[in-house]
């Protein structure tokens, strides 16, 4: 077990532990893996103050208990001004982390560090590691980048091969590089030290996030209590690809194309996947009123989005 995720169980920073630590004479730092001793030693310190401040409590009620960590919000997008954009959709992530600043929510913003936002501010980020990524079959790697702004944490994902590149979107392989996004993501929030409620997800691009979370991480300790919410501003693009990219590029077993949780028709829907597995879906204005066509009724996604929105409502 490292530092930071013993501190995790306890409700208390990596900082705040490698004092503790300093304290008994343990030297480490965030990162540092703690052995059996170690682990017993801070267990037993920890609760016998726990202990202690217990017993004040009870006989002075004006002790006041430790309060536990704020919890963040995460944010997760392929767009945001003033960053990267094309329109509407990072404009709305814009007006999201707006909201968020004027009613003081902790907030994190995931992006991709695209070659523009390179050019145009990798110079103000602090790069923080670079981490294993599983990609299929394969392995890859993803450098974490940091930058604070108005009070917001934007966390940049980056690897040259995906994101250096001139546009956002429009690529032949558009599907692995923002599946490679997802796992990223999913990788690199528990790094940040910070206590996670709940993830944000905007369209087919993030959506594979709650799919990856319910398959693969739903007993990581970071995730247990973690909710996800999937917006929709665009119906027209879903994320239509072939059953193979289960397996080949998501890394999750077909059986979840089998079963009808990935499959619309004879094909994969990744935003059909995020629908299914998110804790909560909404939809902006464009998206409701693309609900009303008739193509989406033919293709049965109206009734994939009201099932969810009356099982919610249940």
């Amino acid at each position: 077990m490292r530092v930071y995720e013993f501190a995790r169980n306890y409700d208390m920073s990596s900082k705040e532990l490698v004092g503790i630590c300093q304290e008994l004479g343990i030297e480490v730092k965030a990162q540092s893996k703690l052995d059996e001793m170690q682990v017993a030693t801070l267990s037993r310190h920890i609760c016998r103050g726990k202990d202690t401040v217990e017993g004040l409590e009870e006989t002075n009620p004006k002790v006041m208990k430790k309060q536990k960590a704020v919890k963040h919000v995460a944010y997760v997008v392929t767009e945001c001004e003033p960053f990267a954009s094309l329109g509407s959709l990072g404009q709305a992530a814009a007006t999201f982390v707006e909201e968020s600043i004027n009613h003081e929510r902790p907030l994190t913003v995931v992006l991709p560090k695209y070659k523009s936002v390179t050019e145009g501010y990798g110079h103000e980020m602090k790069w923080l590691t670079n981490l294993p990524i599983k990609l299929g079959l394969e392995e890859t790697h993803a450098s974490l980048f940091k930058l604070v702004k108005d009070s917001v944490t934007y966390l940049f994902i980056g690897n040259d091969h995906y994101f250096g590149r001139d546009d956002i979107y429009g690529y032949e392989d558009d599907e692995v590089r923002f599946a490679f996004f997802n796992r990223a993501v999913l990788e690199a929030l528990p790094y940040l030290e910070v206590e996670i409620s709940d993830i944000y997800v905007n369209d087919w691009h993030t959506s594979m996030i709650p799919l990856i979370l319910d398959v693969d991480y739903k007993y990581h300790s970071f995730y247990q209590n973690v909710k996800t919410t999937l917006t929709i501003h665009n119906l027209e693009y879903q994320g239509w690809y072939s059953a193979d990219i289960l397996p080949n590029v998501l890394g999750i077993s077909r059986q979840y194309y089998d079963n009808g949780l990935t499959r619309m028709g004879d094909a994969v829907n990744l935003l059909k996947s995020g629908i299914e597995t998110a804790s909560y879906i909404q939809l902006n204005e464009l998206s409701k009123e693309q609900l009303k066509l008739p193509q989406m009724q033919e293709s049965g996604m109206v009734s994939v989005i009201e099932s969810k929105l009356n099982y919610k409502a249940s």
